[in-house]
């Protein structure tokens, strides 16, 4: 979250990636650094077991949205 904030504030458009469980805390960590409703989206968890080729298909699985929450209108 401190990189997508520090991103931000520079006019770098960014999108925050979280395991579900840690939504609570994202949202959180976002609000204590000023920068409450920025683009979090949120996949399955758990990613540390995952295979490489799981984290690819994770990563592809959730593109769209992250192309979308950087190009939409806010």
């Amino acid at each position: 979250m401190c990189d997508l904030v520090h991103l931000e504030r520079r006019g770098v458009p960014s999108v925050g990636i979280a395991t579900k469980p840690f939504a609570d805390e994202a949202v959180e960590q976002a609000r204590l650094l000023g920068m409450q409703g920025c683009r979090v989206l949120y996949i399955p968890h758990p990613v540390q077991l995952l295979t490489p080729a799981e984290l690819d298909g994770r990563a592809d699985a959730i593109f769209p949205a992250v192309l979308g929450a950087l190009t939409a209108t806010r």
